[in-house]
């Protein structure tokens, strides 16, 4: 799949964990730079939980010229809807808008198989999190309009950051918001 924001995404094939974990660890450094430099410690996710997602059609890539992954996204049903788990694009390619690319294309994959929405859990003030997931489309879920997994996976987080500093962010399949 093409994708006017971006480039090419797809599924990710099997002989490319490795790669997408490779992507994971590179884009978990740029939180070096942030107020949450202990989020560059995170562990990558393991190779078999990676596999399971390509099993399942929830691991994507964005690829360079040489189909070659470069971001990745990796998903999860939470609820009634899609749960974006991690999106990371590697600091070489970041500006690319690889990560919307992806995210149009897990849309149009999933929006026609009943999937209503794709939610999130991020950084309200990392310029990468919160602030861009807005102006592509999502929007931020108050704690009391969450509905009991997303408020589980939101309340997860919050054990290890501020409360003030995660939000939960939901965007309707189809509400647009490519920017």
């Amino acid at each position: 799949m093409t994708d006017g924001t971006g480039g090419p995404c797809r599924l990710a094939r099997p002989d490319e964990i490795e790669i997408v974990r490779d992507i994971q660890r590179a884009a978990g450094r740029m939180f070096l730079e942030t107020p949450y430099p202990e989020a560059a410690g995170d562990p990558v996710d393991d190779a078999e939980t990676l596999a399971a997602a390509q099993d399942n059609w929830w691991l994507w890539v964005a690829v360079d010229a040489d189909d070659r992954p470069v971001g990745a996204a990796h998903l999860k049903i939470l609820g009634d809807g899609l749960h974006l788990r991690e999106l990371d694009v590697h600091p070489d390619h970041a500006g690319a808008r690889l990560g919307a690319a992806i995210l149009n294309a897990v849309e149009r994959f999933f929006a026609g198989r009943g999937i209503p929405y794709i939610s999130l859990t991020t950084f309200i003030d990392v310029p990468w999190n919160a602030p861009y997931y807005e102006r592509i489309g999502f929007g931020i879920v108050a704690p009391e309009e969450m509905d009991e997994p997303l408020r589980l996976a939101w309340q997860s987080e919050v054990a290890n950051f501020p409360s003030e500093k995660r939000v939960a962010m939901r965007k309707p399949f189809g509400a647009g918001g490519n920017r």
